[in-house]
């Protein structure tokens, strides 16, 4: 009983940490609007299974990374406030991971819908 209990709390943690990265993070709030844009796309176009796993996959990444990114930023708040190079560097590389991921999601996207909007 106490292993359960243990789990539970772990997944009410892990949402408390998903809520505050919504309500802190500006990016993070846009590329769940671009999800859910692509999840109402994806049910237009009546796209096949294959497609919904690797769009699902894309907007898995993206959003996964942006919470790593988040906590990455706040780890470095927390250790210093003053500006140090290997600081910005750190944080830099984490928004770099999801810029990289982000384009790449863009890229999966016009592989998915462009034969459904001839592009």
């Amino acid at each position: 009983m106490h292993d359960m209990k243990k789990l539970l709390r772990s997944f009410v943690y892990a949402a408390r940490g998903i809520s505050s990265a919504v309500g802190e993070q500006q990016n993070l709030k846009i590329h769940i609007g671009i999800a859910f844009a692509v999840i109402a796309a994806g049910i237009y176009f009546d796209i096949t299974a294959i497609e919904w796993c690797v769009l699902l996959l894309a907007i898995a990444l993206v959003i996964g990374l942006e919470l790593v990114n988040s906590a990455l930023e706040s780890i470095v708040d927390l250790v210093t406030r003053e500006q140090h190079p290997l600081a910005g560097k750190a944080k830099d590389m984490a928004a770099g991971a999801v810029l990289f991921a982000s384009i790449i999601a863009v890229v999966v996207g016009i592989i998915v819908f462009g034969k459904y909007l001839a592009i």
